[in-house]
């Protein structure tokens, strides 16, 4: 009987030691979800430079109060190659999603969409919201309600039914395809908005971290603003820079000159009525990023959030004598606006080393203190976060730009090139080349492939076979392996 009652004792003490012990595990992991930053990442559609003085919240809630990155690059100027980087990490050929199409389809059918951040942030405890613009042709080769793993919001148009991206679109709303309208409310953006302050809403009470994914269709064509914004700057002018209507376009590759002739002739009134439309279709955008930091304002989440604002890519608007559009490697299709505010980012503070998008994974990974696959090209960022910017001696001194697929038909112009501090190389599909000089000719006016010594196009070549081919921690040794060559060989 005694030894009964001694099991019996030691019985409730176990089962005591187990909820003790459970009680404490749950209070440690709350700990360190609290300790964990937020992250919310607002990705625009074709946003370029000249769009941002006309975005005052943006600049002065993000920019202002955080980093402006003055040499962010997308590698590549196509949406879902560089939607995909993006969230995978990798480079384009990496991926294997150089072009909008077949997109989304070949990105799950490679398997790469059980294997994205959203996945490496939820291991880790984060709840994860998309809203808006997923990848090109989404849903393609699944089931209309199909959810990406690793998101527990989902609020994704849907590609195949839906033919305007403003106004009379569906959305995938965690499983439910709801139908919007024409009415002034089922403006996307807006919508959006809604979406996303109703997500920050319901996960401050339950103090869990987040990741909030906000894609908006603005500023993509065709452009169409909130009936609110539509009399907005009516005498608006596109900026002309140097590269504007550029006279003699006869040293560019015969394959970019032909894409010029294509369409009629994009002059300067076409620039400034599209840029016009341009304009008024981020206003809305430019309100929700107020709405957001507002919401996390008030919900006490704002000091402990990394706010990015960025864009998938360029624009062009008559650069080079071509007509409005991007897919090609020039300044203006692949160098695009990114700020960043959040907890230990200097106000006003400029981030000058070369960041690519295949960097916006690992980075997040690393402040969410989760695990980037070996997989991954890309590098973290944090590093430069401080305002400091002293450790760039091992940072990429250049990256790969590619779009199209060179071994099969393409719908696009295919090309792989390389971008440094100090000078960009393509090589086109039909082995045309340019090659600039960019610390004295920036706007890319004068391709002086023409006049490099075989010598130095073979050794152009060769390293950017490498680069374009690279995988891993391999990139990122080649990417800090420029070759000395001679421009006046």
């Amino acid at each position: 009987m005694k030894n009964k009652k001694v099991q019996y004792i030691g019985l409730i003490i176990l089962a005591l030691l187990v909820v003790a012990a459970g009680i404490y595990y749950s209070i440690q992991r709350s700990q360190r979800l609290a300790s964990l930053p937020n992250f919310v990442y607002i990705l625009t559609d074709d946003l370029d430079f000249p769009l941002m003085p006309y975005m005052p919240n943006t600049n002065k809630l993000i920019g202002e109060q955080g980093a402006t990155f003055t040499n962010y690059y997308v590698t590549s100027s196509a949406c879902c190659p560089s939607r995909a980087s993006m969230i995978r990490g990798q480079y384009p050929h990496n991926t294997d999603i150089l072009e909008n199409s077949p997109g989304f389809e070949q990105f799950y059918r490679n398997g790469e969409d059980d294997d994205t951040l959203a996945l490496w942030l939820d291991k880790v405890g984060y709840k994860n919201s998309f809203i808006g613009k997923y990848l090109n042709l989404y849903p393609a080769g699944v089931k209309r309600s199909y959810i990406t793993p690793g998101w527990s919001d989902w609020h994704v148009y849907l590609y195949n039914i839906t033919p305007d991206i403003y106004f009379a679109y569906t959305l995938n709303e965690n499983g439910k395809l709801v139908r919007y309208h024409k009415k002034d409310e089922d403006y996307s953006t807006d919508v959006f908005r809604d979406r996303a302050l109703e997500f920050l809403e319901k996960n401050a009470k339950s103090r869990t971290p987040f990741f909030l994914y906000i894609s908006t269709s603005a500023p993509h064509g065709p452009s169409t603003a909130a009936p609110r914004h539509d009399n907005l700057f009516q005498d608006l002018k596109y900026p002309q820079g140097p590269s504007f209507h550029e006279e003699d376009v006869s040293d560019k590759p015969q394959i970019v000159q032909k894409l010029g002739k294509t369409g009629g002739t994009f002059d300067t009134e076409d620039a400034n009525s599209l840029f016009r439309q341009r304009v008024r279709s981020v206003q809305a955008v430019d309100e929700m990023v107020a709405a957001v930091v507002q919401q996390l304002e008030a919900s006490g989440q704002l000091d402990n959030t990394y706010i990015i604002f960025t864009s998938d890519n360029g624009f062009r608007m008559g650069e080079h004598n071509l007509p409005s559009g991007k897919m090609l490697g020039y300044e203006e299709d692949i160098h695009v606006p990114f700020l960043i505010r959040g907890p230990g980012i200097p106000p006003n503070s400029t981030v000058t080393p070369m960041i690519a998008n295949i960097d916006i994974a690992p980075t997040f990974a690393e402040l969410a203190g989760a695990k980037a696959p070996e997989f991954v090209d890309g590098r973290s960022f944090v590093r430069f976060l401080d305002g400091t910017q002293n450790d760039t001696t091992d940072w990429r001194k250049a990256f790969a730009i590619e779009t199209g697929y060179l071994d099969k038909t393409s719908n696009v112009i295919s090309y792989r090139g390389v971008r440094t501090e100090t000078f960009k190389y393509i090589e086109y599909e039909n082995d045309e080349l340019e090659f600039y000089d960019l610390k004295n000719d920036p706007y890319e006016l004068n391709n002086l492939a023409s006049s490099l010594g075989p010598k130095t196009l073979g050794i152009l070549h060769s390293w950017l076979g490498e680069l374009t081919t690279c995988k891993a921690d391999t990139c990122r040794q080649i990417e800090n392996s420029v070759p000395d060559i001679n421009i006046k060989e």
